[in-house]
């Protein structure tokens, strides 16, 4: 099997981006480096794991998946079906909670997945701490063995919480409560790409509108948050307003941030200092 043949597969299979994906698959699977594998697409590759590897992206099982570890914000995150995938949309979500975070502030990562916006903010501010909290334990499992990979175990409370249930205030306060929580509405989830099957559904859906859990985050997670502080969630782009709605019921200010690609991706919704 040559990266030639294994692209000529994937393109096959529908796979997005198959000479990236395939390049990445060699690379990772034969230890040669990518600028040698693409000096010569026919040179034979024989890796028996490289060819179940390939079979899997056939399948359209995420790259992330089969390699076992992607990057965020620049580190090194382990990802496996337990959680979501790190994805770059995320940083906007991640870059928002480290500048607004005041010197020595404390930060709450709800449904913190992989970790990987808890182990970004930490890297990036080394001065503050921060609590992770997710529903699910494999996931946190995974999270556990990201702050050890990044050097930030001892700056990252992780325990077991569900955001719709409300939030034990003896935690806090918190100068920033960031969440990333499934917001694709239930109804969406068949028209998006197949590599998403493969994904927790709990992890990508609230299995109902796609609000529902943003709901819950300001009405719960309120009592944790410190005066002055903000709450800043991650949602679709077409999901802005209906947010900025949600804040203001919950009594915050809130202003949407967009994307590079100017979509409405993040809202951060701040507290009257003197509430």
């Amino acid at each position: 099997m040559t990266l030639r043949e294994i692209t000529d597969r994937l393109y096959a299979a529908g796979v997005p981006d198959a000479d990236f994906d395939g390049l990445i698959l060699a690379s990772r699977f034969t230890g040669k480096s990518v600028a040698r594998l693409m000096a010569d697409r026919d040179a034979d590759l024989i890796s028996p794991d490289l060819e179940r590897a390939v079979a899997r992206r056939e399948r359209r099982e995420p790259l992330q998946y089969i390699v076992g570890e992607w990057e965020f914000m620049g580190l090194p995150f382990e990802v496996s079906p337990a959680c979501l995938i790190p994805r770059q949309d995320t940083e906007l979500l991640c870059q928002t909670a480290a500048e607004l975070l005041p010197r020595g502030g404390r930060m709450l990562d709800m449904c913190t997945g992989s970790g990987c916006v808890a182990v970004a903010t930490a890297v990036a501010r080394p001065d503050v701490m921060v609590s992770a909290a997710d529903k699910y334990r494999d996931a946190l499992d995974v999270a556990k063995r990201n702050c050890a990979k990044n050097g930030v175990a001892d700056r990252v409370d992780l325990f077991v919480h569900d955001v719709t249930e409300p939030f034990p205030a003896e935690r806090g306060p918190f100068d920033v409560i960031a969440a990333n929580p499934p917001y694709i509405p239930a109804d969406d989830l068949a028209k998006l790409e197949p590599e998403l099957s493969f994904e927790p559904r709990h992890a990508l859906t609230d299995g109902d509108d796609g609000l529902s859990l943003i709901r819950a985050l300001f009405i719960n997670c309120l009592p944790g948050l410190a005066p002055g502080g903000t709450i800043i969630v991650e949602h679709g782009a077409d999901q802005g307003e209906a947010v900025r709605q949600l804040a203001f019921e919950a009594g915050l200010s809130p202003r949407t941030l967009r994307d590079l690609e100017g979509r409405e991706r993040v809202t951060a919704a701040g507290q009257d200092p003197k509430k």
